[in-house]
């Protein structure tokens, strides 16, 4: 089932906690995706439920290393490091000094396409 709840960009640029520093890493580091391989990437990567699910928890917060494997004890923290680099690879999450957290990209899978879990 996919999620009725829609955002535009502009809401998603408000929630999001990336810094003005932050936010022009994630520009410039964004700017030349290949839409067509980026989907393709998106696909696989998001059709893991971890991954969904990491993404979900981070949210519009900062979360620390810390926070994060609290809530995902059934994960070891080796799982946790690969699943986040995977979120970071397709430019969902970010490492800052404070914590992770989720770029517009990432703001705007959660909000606009992601997959809903059955359980």
């Amino acid at each position: 089932m996919i999620s009725v709840f829609r955002m535009d960009m502009k809401e998603i640029l408000e929630i999001c906690k990336l810094n003005d520093e932050e936010m022009k890493l994630y520009l410039e580091s964004t700017k030349h995706n290949d839409p067509k391989k980026d989907h393709y990437r998106a696909y696989r990567t998001m059709m893991n439920q971890t991954r969904r699910k990491l993404l979900k928890y981070i949210g519009n917060n900062v979360r620390t290393f810390e926070q994060l494997k609290t809530e995902f004890q059934e994960e070891n923290e080796e799982q946790i490091n690969y699943h986040l680099n995977m979120l970071e690879q397709l430019f969902y999450v970010m490492k800052t000094d404070s914590g992770w957290k989720a770029t517009p990209r990432g703001l705007g899978f959660l909000y606009n396409a992601i997959l809903e879990d059955s359980t």
